[in-house]
């Protein structure tokens, strides 16, 4: 009997099921996520709030990373302006340990 929820990562949704391994945002919070969306492998889908209630996505701090870089070039015409940069933003990598929920009366 597999559980999994859909979370909101920044400004994404991720679908995820205990031992699933994610990048986040560095300013990701450390504490236990509520999840906005919830299904079981017997077909029940949970998706309202009411229902949703008491639901939590527990995990763990696993490391840092950085994404892959972004390449950034300016470029202006007959002037021989030029500039390129790079961007990497800070991630955390976190394992999901258990998601619960009193509606379908199961734990993982």
């Amino acid at each position: 009997m597999s559980i999994y929820a859909v979370i909101k990562v920044g400004a994404i949704q991720q679908r995820v099921s205990v031992g699933d391994t994610i990048e986040v945002p560095h300013n990701f919070p450390n504490e236990a996520i509520e999840p906005i969306f919830m299904g079981s492998s017997k077909g029940s889908i949970k998706a309202d709030k009411d229902s949703l209630k008491g639901s939590l996505v527990e995990f763990e701090f696993m490391g840092d990373t950085k994404s892959k870089k972004i390449n950034i070039f300016q470029y202006k015409n007959k002037t021989g302006n030029r500039r390129k940069m790079g961007y990497r933003e800070d991630k955390k990598i976190i394992k999901i340990t258990s998601i619960s929920n009193s509606e379908f009366g199961e734990e993982e």
